[in-house]
């Protein structure tokens, strides 16, 4: 207990000194406008799109991947030269009490508060824990500064940000000073939105993204090109060059004309809902769900995965599940009328990745939906090369294709 008292302390303490180095660094970059953006889903292709759009007229740095924590913040902080006009700064929690250092550690000029829902669950019980614990990072905006909220959630929308700084709402609502009044975009098409900010014209915005639950996270890099200076038409041709971040309904052909929709990174119970919307939408030959499980949900495993079975039969053709509970997942896409020659289950993601490579055929679209931990992504890889590494278990935190221990022979260039 001592011991464990002693490692918390001095974790505390070195993570406390990152964010003074880059406190300090910070206020040496006074040039530099600083947006953070943060979330609970949505946040790191929120922070892309920004990036992007700045970054086609501007000199910009910003946070590499989903890097949002303390050393991922102070390293994008001390990446900041005086010559970047803009710095986007994506921040993540994954306690209470920690939203309060990042605040003060960057001071943001602009804030950015896409969502509010439920990860951390250990951590954060309510939504309105989760959501007063995001509003701090509202709250450490610079006077004068501005604030950027999703009008479309609930919490958000709630949320008064203080007097000292211009706020700016998006969505569909009534109030909002940037009013999203048309969505598109079912597979094979990607998500489009018309926008009409205040006074000004609407206009259609293309993207590269698949579903229409993006449009939370790519509001705002519409609201923040217009605060840079630029035409509404200039940030949609900026926005429409954006990919989505690998891993995270991100789509790949393979040769054989065989589409996979890779989602295994985020496994929360929330995005799961965006992905199999996504799903029952397409058109496709031939809709495939590969699923291991979901994180942040109340459910018993076996009951949750059973619940996803049932779903399966309504929005695909076939469905395979992987894991300890995959067996429940089978039974429930069979009872709901999924054909039993159409369902498989495996506790080994190898004996998944060998059914499913026989299974496959030209015109399949393939939705791969798992939890980070699960390391999904090997079935991806198996696709397209070798693949030797099939433990159960990996606490590492990188993708598949970035570990040498997946396969040696892997060519690096099929590595998303």
């Amino acid at each position: 207990m001592i011991k464990r008292r002693i490692r918390t302390a001095l974790k505390s303490l070195g993570h406390d000194l990152l964010l003074g180095v880059a406190w300090i660094w910070r206020h040496l970059m006074f040039r530099t406008t600083f947006v953070a953006v943060t979330g609970s889903l949505g946040k790191t292709s929120c922070k892309d799109a920004i990036a992007s759009v700045l970054g086609s007229r501007f000199s910009v740095v910003s946070s590499r991947g989903s890097s949002n924590h303390f050393r991922g913040i102070t390293k994008t902080v001390l990446r900041v030269r005086p010559w970047h006009r803009y710095a986007v700064i994506e921040v993540g929690i994954v306690r209470p009490g920690q939203m309060a250092k990042f605040a003060r550690a960057l001071r943001p000029d602009v804030t950015v508060w896409v969502s509010v829902a439920n990860t951390h669950r250990m951590n954060f019980r309510t939504l309105e824990t989760t959501a007063r614990e995001k509003s701090i990072l509202v709250e450490g905006v610079k006077p004068g500064g501005l604030a950027i909220l999703n009008d479309d959630n609930p919490y958000i929308a709630s949320y008064e940000s203080p007097s000292s700084i211009r706020t700016l709402r998006y969505g569909t609502t009534a109030r909002s000073s940037y009013k999203v009044i048309e969505t598109g975009g079912r597979w094979p098409e990607r998500f489009s939105f018309t926008v009409a900010p205040e006074g000004d014209a609407p206009i259609r915005v293309p993207t590269r993204f698949v579903g229409t639950h993006w449009t939370g996270s790519l509001v705002p890099a519409v609201i923040i090109g217009r605060e840079a200076g630029m035409s509404l038409t200039e940030v949609a041709s900026a926005l429409s060059t954006c990919e989505p971040m690998q891993r995270r309904m991100s789509p790949v052909e393979l040769p054989g004309g065989v589409t996979i929709l890779r989602d295994e990174v985020n496994g929360s119970a929330d995005t799961l809902a965006a992905a199999l919307k996504v799903l029952e939408e397409a058109t496709a030959e031939r809709k495939m769900i590969v699923f291991t499980d979901v994180s942040d949900s109340s459910q018993k495993p076996r009951n949750r995965v059973r619940d996803v079975g049932k779903i399966a039969a309504r929005v695909a053709h076939s469905a395979m599940f992987l894991g300890e509970h995959s067996e429940y997942g089978a039974r429930g896409a069979i009872a709901a009328g999924m054909p039993t020659d159409q369902v498989w289950h495996f506790i080994n993601l190898e004996d998944g990745a060998r059914q499913l490579k026989a299974s496959l055929r030209p015109g399949d679209l393939v939705l791969l939906r798992g939890r980070r931990v699960d390391h999904l992504a090997r079935i991806y890889y198996s696709l397209i090369g070798d693949v030797t590494c099939w433990r159960n278990r990996c606490d590492l935190r990188i993708d598949c294709g970035d570990c040498p221990r997946l396969k040696a022979g892997t060519p690096r260039s099929s590595r998303s």
